[in-house]
């Protein structure tokens, strides 16, 4: 094979690879942290480091409540979630959102959280 051809044949997969579209999913929830247990912060960072979780973002669901040093404090989250990590197991489906909504539920100082939105799908 020629050099140019072979050249081109990289290109031409490169921009393939480039022009792919991905998809993310997005969800809200309402969650109950212990504050008193843990700062808000660090349970939003652990959030975040859970796998397929790219951003989340979090507002006061009671505009008069207060994170600091609270035992029931609520929070409206908006999470997305790159299914990437998922692929390998056939995708992101019913059950992988469950296993995420449960390891959220298991972090220390999270008391509960729950879905208050349903998950869309976006292709970007």
């Amino acid at each position: 094979m020629r050099r140019s051809r072979l050249i081109e044949i990289i290109k031409e997969e490169i921009q393939r690879v480039i022009s792919e579209e991905s998809t993310q999913y997005k969800f809200e929830g309402l969650l109950q942290t212990d504050t008193v247990r843990r700062p808000q912060k660090d349970i939003l960072s652990d959030i975040r480091a859970l796998p397929g979780i790219t951003i989340v973002s979090s507002k006061d669901y009671d505009p008069t409540s207060s994170a600091f040093s609270n035992p029931d404090y609520y929070s409206t989250l908006k999470i997305k979630v790159d299914p990437h990590p998922f692929m390998s197991g056939g995708g992101f489906k019913d059950e992988t959102l469950q296993n995420m909504l449960s390891d959220i539920r298991k972090i220390d100082g999270v008391k509960n959280f729950k879905l208050t939105q349903s998950v869309e799908k976006a292709i970007v």
